[in-house]
């Protein structure tokens, strides 16, 4: 198999003196969707946010696209086609719908000749938020902004989509919703994802592969539907657990 788009080795994160990660080691292969799924406060969080620069690794590496990036900034690392819709959406409330895709748009180098073309797209993918074009983004519903984040995140053109928690706290339909718009992205234009995510029915069943973390260590992985499978797997994170 080719290189892989990017590569986590060794990589350990500390709060203080508090070890978050422990000798993480993950593969993101270009056009893949790869899921990380855990416990609340196993770590995913953290590894995503580390992937990003901030936390920064004590020590491991993390190599983007063939390129060291462990040490770089995060404006720089965000920079380098990839883009994060974070944990909790983190939209700017008092900014349209409109304004806050004119923002994920400063990302990306070519806005100025592709800003019209990239919003139609968004717009073909959730077609609420061209209805809601001026309204504050602070006054959407719960999924509306989970659908904008995203949304600003491709506005940035990005090679490299980085996922936290899609689904927390949305409602079963719009979860569907939101993943199917996942998967649409990855078969329809090869977008390579990097999905954080407690649902873990909705995310294996997506993937193409996946990790498991538990206290901040990787404890299996495998195909989406090997893990998806496994007694393990389904006895922590699926019986019971809403599909």
């Amino acid at each position: 198999m080719n290189t892989p788009l990017l590569q986590v080795r060794g990589i350990e994160t500390f709060y203080g003196n508090i070890m978050a990660l422990r000798g993480v080691d993950m593969d993101v292969h270009e056009g893949e969707i790869v899921t990380l799924i855990g416990a609340n406060g196993a770590g995913k969080t953290t590894l995503m946010m580390t992937i990003c620069g901030n936390p920064r690794a004590r020590t491991g590496q993390v190599v983007y696209d063939g390129q060291d990036i462990t040490r770089l900034p995060t404006h720089k690392i965000m920079h380098l086609s990839i883009a994060q819709s974070p944990e909790g959406r983190r939209i700017f409330p008092r900014m349209t719908v409109l304004e806050n895709l004119q923002m994920g748009a400063i990302l990306n180098a070519e806005r100025e000749t592709t800003f019209d073309g990239d919003l139609a797209r968004v717009f073909q993918l959730f077609p609420i938020l061209k209805q809601r074009g001026g309204q504050r983004g602070g006054t959407l519903s719960g999924g509306e902004q989970q659908m904008l984040a995203i949304a600003r995140a491709l506005m940035g053109r990005p090679k490299l989509l980085l996922l936290d928690e899609p689904s927390l706290g949305l409602a079963p339909l719009v979860v569907r919703q939101i993943f199917e718009v996942i998967g649409q992205l990855n078969r329809a234009e090869g977008l390579t994802v990097f999905l954080v995510e407690q649902n873990a029915y909705h995310a294996l069943r997506l993937a193409d592969r996946g990790y498991v973390m538990v206290n901040g260590q990787i404890t299996m992985s495998g195909t989406g539907d090997e893990l998806l499978h496994m007694p393990e797997v389904r006895a922590a994170y699926l019986e019971g657990g809403a599909h």
